[in-house]
């Protein structure tokens, strides 16, 4: 395998593992408990801008 092949592979698995973790961020942020601001157990910081 030449250098070439080897750094075509690694930029390959770049992209597709940013690619997998930018499509599980996004499915992560449209959870609908994750939003649920009412639940008791658990205490939510607002770092939102005032």
């Amino acid at each position: 395998m030449s250098a070439f092949a080897k750094l075509r592979s690694l930029a390959f698995l770049c992209v597709v593992t940013g690619g997998l973790i930018t499509a599980a961020w996004d499915a992560a942020k449209a959870v609908p408990w994750l939003r649920d601001r009412d639940r008791g157990d658990v205490v939510w910081i607002d770092t939102s801008a005032r």
